[in-house]
């Protein structure tokens, strides 16, 4: 997966124009993803990550740029509280974009400053490319992103995002060692093949 990354991060810088279509800074914006559905159809979770998102936007003058899922489009006007959703909509700062192609991702957790996400796969990438995350849920797979410092679990817990935007703002010498490897594995086992094929 690491090696997968690294090489269409490459394909990506050279053929996705997601961030000039869009008018998103490199390095100047946060990526936000939210799928799971139990973040999309209880609304007090919903509620509790969308507050969360637009107060971080709000009071840091970030952008927040959010593809939308399509479950997460079609649950936001009912479930998210009328007054909040109308924030949300009219919130410049909030750039809330069609769903992306795989391509168009990887360009965006590149250059993002830094990734809020309750998806598993954005998690891993989000630390290959060496920025923040913030998870959206009560628990990862990815446990050892979060025993290095590179991402803390928040769930829907408004306060808890918000403190940890806060801490990744205030703290930029993280640690993203080389848990998976050097990028390099496909190489290997392909060299290995070839050396017991002759």
């Amino acid at each position: 997966m690491y090696d997968n990354s690294l090489y269409f991060s490459t394909v990506a810088e050279n053929t996705s124009s997601i961030l000039t279509d869009n008018a998103i800074e490199k390095g100047k914006f946060i990526l936000a993803t939210i799928h799971r559905n139990n973040n999309t159809d209880e609304p007090e979770r919903l509620n509790a990550l969308f507050s969360a998102i637009n107060k971080i936007a709000t009071e840091n003058n970030i952008t927040v740029v959010l593809p939308l899922h399509p479950r997460t489009a079609k649950l936001l006007p009912q479930n998210l509280n009328a007054e909040l959703y109308s924030t949300v909509k009219t919130n410049k700062l909030i750039k809330i974009i069609p769903p992306v192609s795989f391509l168009e991702m990887i360009a965006l957790e590149k250059n993002a400053e830094l990734v809020i996400t309750d998806s598993g796969g954005v998690q891993k990438e989000a630390f290959f490319f060496e920025k923040p995350c913030i998870i959206l849920r009560s628990e990862t797979e990815w446990v050892e992103l979060v025993e290095c410092g590179s991402a803390k679990i928040t769930d829907a817990d408004e306060q808890k995002i918000i403190e940890a935007y806060r801490h990744f703002k205030d703290n930029k010498k993280l640690q993203f060692p080389k848990l998976f490897g050097n990028g390099k594995a496909s190489e290997f086992i392909c060299s290995e093949i070839l050396t017991h094929i002759h």
